[in-house]
């Protein structure tokens, strides 16, 4: 599964020929070749202070990711606001997040970007770092069509050998046809895994169909997570891990165990957990929430996002925080 392509070898284009000579000696680049991403990965959010990176809060922030048993990172995806940050600091929050990390579970770099040329510079820079593999998303501030979008992952594919998530979000552009994403998965052995954060049932529903033998499939939201699961995906790509972790792994855990109703319960609390967001952050940017969370569990970060971006604000945090305190938290949820 993943790595493994079901194109026969003369019909898949040729991949890199570059090796990990010079790179720190990477287990997970070799596992991942083979069978891709599956579990709950998490996009930690960005700290900033002063409106420069808080090499402190984020390494607190992935430190406590997995403590709490996340299966895999992806820094600089949305949530860690990746079209505001510059190109050192990308390079900065992958240094941190692998230093951090130590090759306990994968890290798997956002290297979403306007232009081609673009991706495959922030990709293999990834790749020279060390990162386990690479959040690529379809092309961006367009409506592209089928074949603008394959040549955008191909030539990032062919030119960089690390393994590759696609990424598929209507809100950054034109949805990937599910025809196109299994082409890509066919012919390109370095594309493991897609994430999609398009939740017509009926299109994902399809695209898991199509592709689920193939490479691994991750939902973009938990409140899809319990119907992914269903229908065979492998896993959830999401930022709601940092501030629920129990929740989302309540409908991993209970899924796994052939737990339909108490999966169900935690599906339910996901969506109280949405409702509450809705309700008390309306106006903050969505990364925004995530860092008022910490701050409730007791992690010193800021508010802060970077402009023109709406940070919660201390005053939305204190209403939500009755309500918060309905979704089963124990003080294992706490940093201490």
């Amino acid at each position: 599964m993943g790595y493994t392509s079901t194109a026969s070898p003369s019909s898949r284009p040729p991949s890199s020929t570059k090796t990990l000579s010079g790179h720190r000696p990477n287990v997970f680049l070799i596992i991942m070749k083979k069978q891709g991403f599956s579990g709950i990965f998490c996009l930690p959010v960005t700290p900033f202070r002063k409106d420069e990176v808080d090499e402190e809060g984020l390494r607190r922030v992935v430190e406590v990711i997995v403590r709490d048993g996340a299966d895999g990172l992806v820094p600089t995806g949305a949530t860690g606001e990746f079209p505001y940050l510059l190109h050192e600091e990308r390079k900065k929050i992958w240094r941190i997040t692998l230093d951090v990390a130590n090759g306990k579970i994968p890290v798997t770099a956002g290297t979403g970007a306007v232009s081609t040329k673009e991706a495959i510079h922030f990709t293999q820079e990834a790749l020279d770092v060390g990162c386990d593999g690479v959040m690529l998303s379809h092309p961006i501030l367009m409506q592209a069509n089928d074949d603008e979008t394959y040549n955008h992952f191909a030539a990032v594919a062919s030119k960089v050998d690390i393994p590759i998530i696609m990424y598929n979000n209507p809100g950054l552009g034109k949805s990937m046809s599910p025809s196109v994403i299994e082409r890509l998965g066919k012919e390109y052995d370095n594309i493991v895994s897609y994430k999609e954060d398009d939740f017509s049932h009926v299109r994902f529903a399809e695209v898991i169909r199509r592709n689920k033998d193939q490479i691994t499939l991750f939902t973009g939201s938990p409140a899809a997570y319990l119907s992914f699961l269903t229908h065979g995906a492998h896993g959830a790509l999401i930022a709601e891990f940092q501030a629920f972790p129990h929740l989302m792994k309540g409908v991993k855990e209970s899924h796994e165990k052939g737990d339909h109703e108490k999966a169900v319960y935690y599906h339910e609390k996901i969506m109280k957990m949405f409702n509450i967001i809705g309700t008390y952050f309306a106006g903050a940017s969505f990364w925004g929430r995530y860092k008022a969370i910490w701050r409730l569990r007791g992690l010193d970060v800021e508010y802060d996002v970077r402009a023109p971006c709406t940070p919660v604000t201390p005053q939305q945090l204190e209403k939500a925080k009755p309500e918060f305190m309905k979704l089963d938290i124990d003080d294992g949820w706490y940093v201490k």
